[in-house]
Order: structure tokens, then sequence, then C-alpha cells
């Protein structure tokens, strides 16, 4: 389970609130739509429930995130991305390694996980996400699709309990918009919670419950 209580932010004291007083649970298995607008607060709020705002990015929160009954602001960010991971909006900000199969491979080897699970991870999603000939190929060699499918690979391998996708889907063929879909699906029957963030109605279609950034920074 994953509780935010009474989240308030803003960027600094001069900016308006960008949400206000905001309470959300999501349950095992939650597909959530985070509908809105550019610079509504959609990416803002994926960053504070990771913990990335106030981690890395400042600005005045309030409130508390709870998954599991734990308080995620008394974890470091190492910890926290276990239990919630982030694809980026932008993939080639999150591929570090030079080739697929060694940025698939990064998080559960930090995460002692056995050699023979881990090509066992990477193996099973290359195979769901129909892109095993990518498995030896220099990420810098991929196209931007490609990149997409990558990065959330590499969620996938670490196998979070909660996933924020930041507009999973922009930029990309239907084909892989498909992909994607489908294997949200599978990540919600397997009891993972998922965050969906995007501007059109199309997330709609796969969640169970929506937020609407809009709505957000009003009085309560």
């Amino acid at each position: 389970m994953l509780e935010l209580n009474n989240i308030s932010f803003r960027y600094n004291s001069s900016t308006p609130l960008l949400i206000n007083n905001f309470s959300f649970k999501a349950e095992k298995g939650d597909i959530i739509a985070v509908r809105g607008d550019s610079g509504t607060g959609k990416t803002t709020l994926l960053n504070i429930i990771c913990s990335v705002i106030p981690k890395v990015f400042t600005g005045d929160l309030t409130g508390s995130i709870l998954h599991d009954n734990v308080d995620i602001s008394k974890l470091s960010l190492p910890e926290i991305a276990p239990r919630i991971s982030l694809l980026m909006q932008h993939p080639d900000n999150q591929l570090f390694f030079p080739t697929v199969e060694q940025e698939l491979a990064f998080a559960p080897e930090n995460l002692k996980v056995p050699a023979k699970d881990i090509i066992i991870r990477i193996d099973d999603v290359l195979f769901r996400l129909n892109i095993e000939n990518l498995k030896y190929k220099e990420t810098t060699s991929l196209s931007f699709g490609q990149k997409k499918l990558i990065t959330l690979s590499s969620i996938i391998t670490l196998s979070p309990n909660v996933y924020l996708l930041d507009e999973p889907f922009a930029g990309l063929s239907q084909e892989y918009i498909n992909l994607i879909s489908n294997e949200i699906k599978t990540q919600s029957n397997n009891g993972k919670i998922i965050f969906v963030a995007g501007h059109t109605d199309d997330i709609l279609q796969l969640a169970n419950k929506t937020i609407e950034m809009g709505m957000l920074n009003e009085k309560h």
C-alpha cells in the first residue's frame, strides 16, 4: 500500500502551490492515471512520491508518504528505489552503461540478486517486450523508442513495488505503446502499483484510479 497524506508543495515561497493538501491511497494492483496538461505538476508529483523531491530537488514540501507503513522520508534514495522506482520522460537521462545487458543487470546486481536469477530477469523482460535482439546492443545506438523500452526494462529487473511512469508513451509508435501497455497490465496483475503520467485520455483506458493534476492546487 502507498499512502500520500496531506501533501502540499511549492518550489519556493514566491510561487503558488502546485499541490495543496492532497491525500491519496493506492493498493496493490492499482493503475493510477496521473493526468494533466504540461506545467500542471505531473512530474513534480512523481518526484515527490519517490523522494527525488526534496532529496535532490528542493522546495517547500509538507505532508508524509508511507509505503507499507514505512515513512519514506526516513530512507535514502538507494533504499527507496527497490520500493518505488521512477521512469523519466527522457530515456537518455536514465541510461548509464555501454550495453543493454549491463544496463539491465545493474540494479539487481546492487541488490545482490544471484547471477543466474539476474539472467532470468533480463531474458524474461526482453522476451515480454519483444526486444530480445537488443540484449547485446550499445545503448547509444538505440532509437528513442528502444531507449524507452530499455529504461522501462531496467526498472522491471529491479522489481520495485511501485512504478512511476512519466509520459511512458510520448514519442512512441503504436507497436511500442501496445507493448508497454501490456507490460503495465502484467505488473498490475502481479500486485504492483503503477502510476502512469500523461496529458492524453489514452492512459485512462489502463487505469482504475485517476489523479487530475489541475485539481490538486485547489483549496480544500
